[in-house]
């Protein structure tokens, strides 16, 4: 796993140790630390709460697909027997949403008779335009086989076209009545189907309006779930089917959910060694162990940038009755350890990554030497080669540096 930054805490002894160091020394003219081995731990302090590792989701029931307002919810921690109502959810707009699905209904009811209406008239109106076409074509053909002497010129042309636009409206009022029905059904069915689609959305609705009350499937101490954006759930939070709304956590099982700054994470892994203490109980420390590391940092919340990574740890030696969901803690990751080696602060050592060096202090002299690095933190670094025990560097540079 990459290591990632963190953020070391310089020993409190070590420090002033090493401020008493720089003010006593008179021939020096810039702030300087001596380089001692000494055992040194390099921690990460975070805070965080506890979660439950084992518990009993609380949801929405799967079975339909909309989201729900909370209009109110019981309060978090607070205990729960089955049955008790969690949480009650705001109907307004389900309720308008069936009335307006009740209305489409209602108006589909009246479309389809007003239908069968309207095919009566229209197949009325096709046969009686029927006979009135049958009728006149009878006499165009009446006219049309008298002999043409008997006629002008222009009256038999009259004749001849009277006959045949008088056969096409015959053709087309004959597909009218031979599509009759297949027409209607079709404008029917258009009907019927959206009036179906309604029909789901009221019944929809309907078993919406039976889940207006959330009821707790067990008994238990009620946690709040989370967002996918770390807000906790509360009354006016939009939720889905299938979205937990709380857990009812399991007695005794708990673990410690911890939230690191983004530029204090280096070295975090999975396995180091935790300190924690409650803030109701910060006389007693508890130990445990670093299960996992989130792979990137994020925000708590959409309302603060600043981004964290979030480590989960186990707990040694769990106290039931002092360890509670949501109880508040303060801790330290031990990322790493030297025994007997120099550690300086960070800012004694300049360049990059390539080429590290530290300013030598000799008397009122000062000058450049390259160290190799080991382990480092933002405010402490580990030299491993480059520095001798009781030799003097310069915590910036100094004025005669090259």
């Amino acid at each position: 796993m990459r290591r990632l930054p963190v953020l070391a805490v310089f020993p409190m002894s070590a420090m002033l140790a090493t401020l008493l160091a720089a003010c006593s020394n008179p021939g020096s003219a810039v702030p300087s630390v001596r380089a001692d081995t000494e055992t040194t731990e390099f921690k990460v302090r975070a805070r965080g709460e506890l979660i439950a590792s084992e518990s009993l989701s609380i949801a929405l029931p799967g079975s339909i697909r909309m989201g729900f307002n909370i209009a109110w919810i019981a309060p978090e921690f607070s205990d729960i027997r089955k049955g008790d109502v969690i949480a009650r959810f705001d109907d307004v707009q389900i309720q308008l949403d069936r009335e307006t699905s009740a209305l489409a209904v209602a108006k589909s009811e009246f479309q389809l008779a007003n239908a069968e209406r309207l095919s009566e008239v229209e197949l009325a109106r096709i046969g009686h335009e029927t006979e009135a076409v049958e009728g006149e074509r009878d006499i165009s053909e009446t006219f049309a086989s008298l002999d043409e002497r008997l006629m002008s010129r222009n009256e038999f042309i009259d004749a001849l076209a009277d006959l045949d636009f008088l056969d096409a409206q015959a053709g087309f009022l004959d597909w009218q009545s031979d599509t009759f029905d297949q027409r209607i059904q079709a404008e029917q069915n258009l009907i019927r189907a959206e009036q179906q689609g309604e029909l789901t959305k009221l019944e929809k609705q309907d078993m919406a309006l039976g889940m207006m009350e959330l009821r707790s499937p067990a008994d238990g101490t009620l946690v709040y779930a989370r967002t996918r954006w770390g807000d906790k759930i509360g009354k006016g939070k939009r939720v889905f089917p299938g979205m937990p709304i709380g857990l009812l956590p399991v007695r005794g099982k708990v673990k410690a959910r911890l939230y690191v700054p983004e530029n204090d994470a280096v070295g975090l892994l999975p396995g180091q060694t935790v300190r924690m203490r409650l803030d109701s109980a910060v006389e007693r420390e508890f130990t445990g162990v670093v299960e996992a590391v989130s792979p990137v940092a994020s925000p708590q919340s959409r309302r603060d940038p600043q981004r964290f990574f979030s480590v989960e740890a186990t707990i040694d030696d769990v106290d039931a009755d002092l360890m509670h969901v949501g109880s508040q803690l303060r801790a330290e990751i031990v990322t790493g350890r030297v025994d007997g080696g120099i550690v300086v602060p960070a800012q004694a050592v300049y360049g990059d990554a390539d080429a590290p060096h530290v300013y030598v202090i000799d008397g009122g002299a000062s000058s450049r030497r390259g160290v190799t690095l080991g382990q480092r933190s933002p405010d402490l670094v580990e030299v491993v080669d480059g520095l001798a025990p009781g030799e003097r560097i310069s915590l910036v540079t100094p004025p005669d540096a090259g």
